[in-house]
Order: C-alpha cells, then structure tokens, then sequence
C-alpha cells in the first residue's frame, strides 16, 4: 500500500463529484442585478483549461463561490475553501458573480510537499492570515521574516492530512510554541524568539517542554522537522527541497542531522522509500478532501 493510499484509508473516504465536459474559454457574463450580487461589480468568468508542469497551484477562495474542474471531476469552492492542485494536472473554472479567489504558485523543484493528489481544505479564520501576507509578498515590497511559503504549506497538510504523534504541552506558552512548529517545521526562530513571542522566559519555557513532554523544547522541535523530513523523502522530493523546507540553511547540515537521528542519510532513505515514479499528469480518481 502506497503512503498516499494509507493517508487516504486513514483520513476515511473521499468525497466524490460528477464529471463534466472541460469548460470552454474566458468568457465574461453579466450577473443577474441584485444588491447582493453586485456589492463588487464582478462579473461571472469561465477560464481557459491550462496546466502547469513545472508549478503546484493552491487556489483560495476569499468570497463568494467557484467551481473547478479537475480533468473531469468538478470541485465547488465555497468560502475560505482552498484546493491544491498538483503540477501537471489539468484545470479550468467558473468563477461566480462578485467572488474572489487568489491563486499561489509553488516551483515543483524547490517544493518539498507529501500533498500528492488533488485535495480540499477548509481554512479556519485565523489561517487566512498567512495566506493574505503570503499574497502581499508577492504583490509590494513588504516581507515578513518568518517564510510565510512554508506556514501556506503546512497549514494545508495539516487540514489535509491531520497532525502527527509526537506529546503536546500542556503549558499555554508552550502549547502554542508546539502549535506553530506543526505547522511549520522549518520555522527557525530561536528560542529566545519563541519565549518572547509567548510571553513567557526561555528558562519556564523549556520546563515546560521536558515537564509536559519528556523532550526539551531543542528536541521535541528536532523530532518534528525529522518526522516531516522523513515524510517528504518518501514522496521522492529532493534533498535540498526537504533540507529546505524542515529549516535547515544547507543540505550538508540536514543530511548530517538526518543521519544521526535515523541511523541512515537522506539519500539512503529515499531510495527505499520513494514511489514509484509515474507519469506527469496522472493522479488518481479521487481526491481527498477536508472540512
């Protein structure tokens, strides 16, 4: 059984939707005139099928309502709904009157994701945040020093795929360092960083990791960006792309973390570990979805 099999036996059955003919062109329509539907001014809009071999896509709809077609398989888009979409599969939309939907892009050569498959998640209020800082990085000069790229990601597998095992602190400061680092493995702000951001003194906060956890704050974070590694190794992403993602400045210093942890280089892991390869554009049926 493949991981994305176990994922999805694990996460329980897929929701399915009816298939459709592809959608035709841009075409702009008129809205039907109500005050709702003309708040905005935006009209209805078809887009053109198209494919990306060499990006993923994340399509976020911040208001009103899409459909997407998959190749074949039609996804409605609500609210703070967000689908990924793979690089090489095709897709094309129907956007609805006065709805708003931001598209992310993410290079498949420096993307180190286990999301394989097409899948929907619905994201909670206090998510978008990330998404609309995300968007304005790309969009001014404006940068945030945490990698907001990163934190997009592990939102959307988190929604997607669910946590992991590892103990949680029980501790408020602590939980909430836990938290974000779930989130975003390779988020690499000190610890002195983290007891400022909760408010707490770096001595109660790593108290409270080893009181909570068995694991110091440096350790418990260590078995998150590995779990994650180890993840996306399986899923054959490259070394750097991995190295980069868990939070690591080079390959050389991941593969050596890597390899004291698990007995093994990274190397040496994905190739017992990697899927076989198939196809660009062939993804399965299904597609999992989240809500």
């Amino acid at each position: 059984m493949t991981q994305s099999s176990r994922m999805r036996q694990h996460m329980g059955p897929s929701r399915q939707f009816p298939a459709t003919e592809p959608l035709p062109g841009i075409h702009h329509q008129h809205p039907q005139r109500s005050p709702t539907d003309q708040a905005l001014g935006i009209p209805a809009a078809r887009l053109d099928p198209q494919i990306h071999a060499e990006h993923h896509e994340v399509a976020w709809q911040v208001r009103g309502r899409s459909q997407m077609n998959l190749e074949g398989k039609i996804i409605e888009l609500a609210e703070n709904d967000a689908l990924w979409i793979p690089a090489g599969l095709t897709h094309s939309a129907q956007v609805h009157p006065d709805s708003v939907i931001f598209p992310y892009f993410f290079p498949v050569d420096d993307t180190a994701t286990v999301l394989d498959d097409a899948s929907l998640a619905h994201l909670h209020h206090d998510e978008t945040i990330y998404f609309l800082a995300l968007k304005q990085m790309t969009t001014t000069i404006i940068h945030s020093r945490i990698n907001l790229a990163r934190q997009v990601l592990s939102i959307l597998e988190h929604r997607i795929l669910g946590g992991d095992e590892l103990p949680r602190p029980r501790t408020p400061a602590a939980a909430a360092v836990a938290e974000a680092l779930l989130f975003n493995p390779g988020d690499d702000r000190t610890i002195a960083q983290w007891a400022g951001e909760v408010h707490a003194s770096v001595r109660s906060l790593e108290r409270a990791f080893l009181r909570d956890t068995g694991l110091t704050l440096r350790q418990w974070r260590l078995h998150t960006r590995m779990n994650a590694a180890r993840s996306l190794l399986a899923t054959g992403a490259s070394i750097a792309s991995v190295s980069h993602r868990v939070g690591y400045t080079s390959p050389n210093s991941f593969t050596r973390a890597f390899r004291t942890f698990f007995g093994a280089t990274p190397s040496q892991f994905r190739q017992q570990n990697s899927p076989p390869s198939s196809p660009v554009g062939h993804r399965p049926a299904a597609l999992r979805a989240e809500s």
